[in-house]
């Protein structure tokens, strides 16, 4: 090989070494079974009982406290092989350790879920989502607004020890759901809000498997 062969090949494997170098990276999302870490370990509770959860945000058509209630009993009737149980919770919005301890008493080994839960409703403005103008997404010109009506669940949750009365766990969960149907009707968005809210609750009292993203970064 002479010289000037060799000079070549020796610029065209530097080229493609520096070509690949220089080459962008491309993300790969997966999903992964992934255990998950429940609050107590297993056999801590044989009972749950589910309270009404306080309507913070009365709304018509449907109270979202005594829905949540119900839709959380059928669900955890699925899920867990102990007992579940319904209990109203009082009139007085303040709830002392001796009222769980004596609502507790003759059952084994008993948790209450309870807490408030407010169902809200706005409708917003936004860009429309199609025709997006080739020359990027925030040029708004000939873009028009449409109106959504966004429904929101906050529910907070509040897991109770029927042997001491005592708070175990506190957790503020939220979700939001827009629809293009302003009329979509409130209890269609609660079904959804809480399906939602039960994917994250049972994981935190039953141990499992979730399914977690993950990003790979290939070049």
């Amino acid at each position: 090989m002479n010289r000037k062969v060799l000079a070549l090949v020796v610029l065209l494997a530097a080229f493609l070494a520096a070509s690949a170098g220089c080459r962008s990276a491309t993300s790969v999302e997966v999903r992964v079974d992934m255990p998950s870490v429940a609050l107590f370990p297993a056999g801590t509770f044989a009972e749950i009982v589910v309270t009404d959860f306080r309507n913070e945000a009365p709304i018509p058509d449907i109270d979202p406290g005594l829905e949540l209630q119900s839709y959380l009993a059928a669900e955890l009737r699925h899920a867990f092989k102990g007992t579940v149980s319904l209990r109203p919770l009082p009139a007085e919005p303040e709830v002392t350790p001796s009222f769980w301890r004596q609502a507790a008493a003759g059952r084994d080994r008993a948790i209450f879920l309870t807490g408030t839960v407010r169902l809200e409703t706005q409708v917003r403005k936004a860009l429309q989502d199609k025709h997006v103008p080739v020359d990027g997404p925030f040029n708004l010109a000939g873009r028009g607004l449409v109106e959504r009506r966004r429904w929101t669940l906050t529910v907070d949750l509040v897991i109770i020890s029927g042997e001491t009365g005592e708070v175990l766990y506190r957790q503020t969960f939220r979700d939001d759901r827009d629809y293009i149907d302003l009329e979509k009707p409130a209890d269609f968005a609660f079904s959804d809000l809480s399906a939602r809210f039960r994917g994250r609750l049972f994981p935190l009292l039953f141990d499992g498997s979730t399914v977690e993203k993950r990003t790979l970064l290939n070049r």
